[in-house]
Parts: structure tokens; C-alpha cells; sequence
């Protein structure tokens, strides 16, 4: 946290977008779960605890029968908040390589394949982000297939690119999986995946975690959440202080100094580059506890220094987790270094400077 608040309620605005029954496709293809992250996610920010929308400034748009829908709505929230706008949207996700490789939002009445004139281009809902200008903080979520696409990388606009045009202080695209994978809605489960991570971290809180959460912060949670279940890892691409843009509350957070927990385990010693433990045991303990206790920017931070230190088990995971990511050149780069090297210190400071993924 760098002392980010929570952007004022009334000031702010939320769109959240989902389709749950597609006409135009087959009965494996439909996400009954996706009205369920609609109900879910809309009373979570409406929640006075978490961030505390109005009604009226939460709009929930469940089967939008047109781009225009959504766009228009999008524009009135933009027009309106003066200190916070949120966009999300889940459903599928759809791509035409042979058209192009932007990502496009399907809508009830898209089908697939070479279905994309028939969904909404992601490119408009950016061009409605660049044109509220005046709005300091906006983040977009998407819970879809190939969301990745939209970041920095793809042909699609990343939120570096949307804040250089939009001139604003801060943005952040929290995307469910990188641009070759494809999101989750697991059998059975009452959200997606992405949507079902990001909802238990608002519903419960963190205890250990700070008193708010900013995007960065719960980029670092659902990964954590979500890769320990093997699931597809979120992306985040932000611009200025976007990853500082806080999104909620954190329910279950502690004043520490005016409550004392016998439960609560000792604060760990910032990390500095001096600080580590002397003993390789003590160090993999200080990681354990780092991630136990949801002080996953930390935990990354360490596993990268480890790996700097030429730890090969840190090395491994490092390469893994990024092509569970889709940081593929990364993990190949790391992968054909050798542990503790000039080469594999150079790219493991290049993803220090830029957190996960490829630099």
C-alpha cells in the first residue's frame, strides 16, 4: 500500500457487464455462473463495509442486447464519476486471428466461429476510458478468454497505452488469464473462477492483509489463490499509480495498534537487501510466512532475490509460473540461464522492475 484511499462512493461509478445464456451456442457453452458473479461482485461494492455504491451508481447489466447498451452506459458512468470508474465484464471471450488479434467481449447473440461482428470490441470500451479524462482512477476487470490480449504486448491497447492517449493519473486492466489461455468457470462452482477468488477476498477480508486493498495488491492474492488451485493466473497491466487504485475494504483487517491478538503472528522485518535470514531454512520459513500471512508483493519480491542468490528451487518455480502466466520468452530466457548467473540476475531485475510477466 503507498497510503492510497478508497476513491469517495458517491463520486464513483461502476459498470459490470455479463452474459450467462448465448442463443447462438451450444448448451456446453453457456455460464449459468456468470449471473451469479453479477449478484455477487454488485453487492459486495454496494456493501458499506467493502466500498459502499449506491444502488444507482453500481449498473448491472445482465444479457445487454446490443453494444450500444453497454457503451451507453459505460459513457453515462464516465460522465458522471469524478473520482473512480470501474468496468467489468464476464462472459467469452472471443478472438478472429484471421481478422485481427483484438479481443472482443461476445454478447447474447454472438456465435462462434468467426462470430466477432456480432460482440462488443474491447477497442470501445477503451475509447470510452480515454474520453473521460477528468476521471483520476479507472480500473476494468475481465473475467473472459483471452483477456490477456488487452494488455500491453497484444494489438489491442494495454493500459500503458490507454493512460499516454487519456492522459489520467491512474489505470489498471485486472485480466483472469493471459492472452494464449483461457478463463475458468468450473463445473458445479457457484462463480468463474477469476469472479469466485476476487468475491472471497471482498466477502472475508484478510487478516493479515492492509487495511485496503489496491488492484496490485489483489493482482498478488488471486494469484496466489488461483495458482495454488492450478487455475488460470490473472494479468495486470497498470500506468502511473494504477496498481495503487484501491477497489475495496479489507473486512477483516486489524488496527494493530489498539488491538493486541495473542493468535496473530510476530510482523515479519521489512525486506531489505541486507535483511534476509543467514540460513537458506530460515529464509524459505520467512517465505512461508510472507505468503501465509498475504504479503504476497513481499513473497515475490524474496522469491525473486532468491532466485538472484542462484536458489534452482526458486529458479523452477519462477520458470513454471510464468508459463502458467503466459510469459513464455520469459520462462524460456530463465530457463536456459544458468541459476545465480550475469544472464539470470539481468532478466530477474528486469521482473523486479516490472512484476510478473514478461519485461
Amino acid at each position: 500500500m503507498t497510503g492510497a484511499l478508497l476513491p469517495e462512493p458517491a463520486a464513483s461509478r461502476a459498470v459490470l457487464v455479463g452474459v450467462s445464456q448465448y442463443t447462438e451456442m451450444p448448451a456446453n457453452r453457456q455460464l449459468p455462473a456468470v449471473e451469479n458473479n453479477l449478484q455477487g461482485l454488485s453487492s459486495l461494492l454496494r456493501d458499506p463495509r467493502i466500498w459502499g455504491l449506491a444502488k444507482e451508481h453500481c449498473v448491472v447489466l445482465h444479457q445487454p442486447e446490443s453494444a450500444d447498451v453497454v457503451i451507453t452506459a459505460l459513457r453515462t458512468a464516465a460522465q458522471e464519476a469524478t473520482a473512480a470508474l470501474l468496468f467489468y465484464y464476464a462472459g467469452h471471450g472471443l478472438i478472429d486471428p484471421l481478422i485481427d488479434e483484438e479481443l472482443y467481449l461476445a454478447l447474447p447473440g454472438s456465435r462462434e466461429p468467426a462470430g466477432t461482428h456480432l460482440a462488443l470490441r474491447y477497442r470501445h470500451v477503451r475509447a470510452e476510458l480515454q474520453r473521460a479524462a477528468v476521471v483520476p482512477q479507472k480500473a476494468v476487470l475481465l473475467d473472459c478468454c483471452w483477456s490477456g490480449k488487452v494488455l500491453k504486448g497484444g494489438t489491442a491497447m494495454g493500459a500503458d497505452d490507454l493512460a499516454a492517449v487519456a492522459a489520467v493519473n491512474g489505470t489498471a486492466v485486472l485480466t483472469a488469464c493471459a492472452s494464449t489461455a483461457k478463463a475458468l468457470s468450473p463445473a458445479g462452482e457457484h462463480y468463474t473462477a477469476f469472479t469466485g477468488a476476487l468475491a472471497q477476498t471482498l466477502d472475508q477480508g484478510l487478516p493479515e492483509g492492509p487495511r485496503e486493498f489496491d488492484v496490485g495488491t489483489l493482482h498478488q492474492i488471486l494469484q496466489h489463490r488461483l495458482g495454488g488451485q492450478n487455475r488460470p493466473l490473472p494479468q495486470l497491466g497498470t500506468s502511473g499509480s494504477g496498481s495503487d487504485i484501491v477497489l475495496a475494504r479489507n473486512v477483516a483487517w486489524r488496527d494493530k495498534r489498539k488491538t493486541a491478538d495473542v493468535h496473530t503472528a510476530p510482523a515479519q522485518p521489512a525486506l531489505t537487501v541486507t535483511g534476509l535470514p543467514s540460513t537458506v531454512g530460515g529464509t524459505k520459513r520467512l517465505l512461508q510466512d510472507l505468503l501465509r500471512s498475504g504479503r504476497y508483493k513481499e513473497a515475490y519480491e524474496l522469491r525473486l532475490r532468491l532466485a538472484e542468490a542462484g536458489d534452482t528451487d526458486v529458479t523452477r518455480d519462477l520458470v513454471a509460473e510464468l508459463r502458467r502466466e503466459g510469459s513464455y520468452r520469459s520462462a524460456a530466457e530463465l530457463e536456459r540461464a544458468a541459476a545465480g548467473s550475469e544472464a539470470a540476475q539481468h532478466l530477474l531485475r528486469q521482473l523486479r522492475q516490472g512484476g510478473p510477466g514478461d519485461p
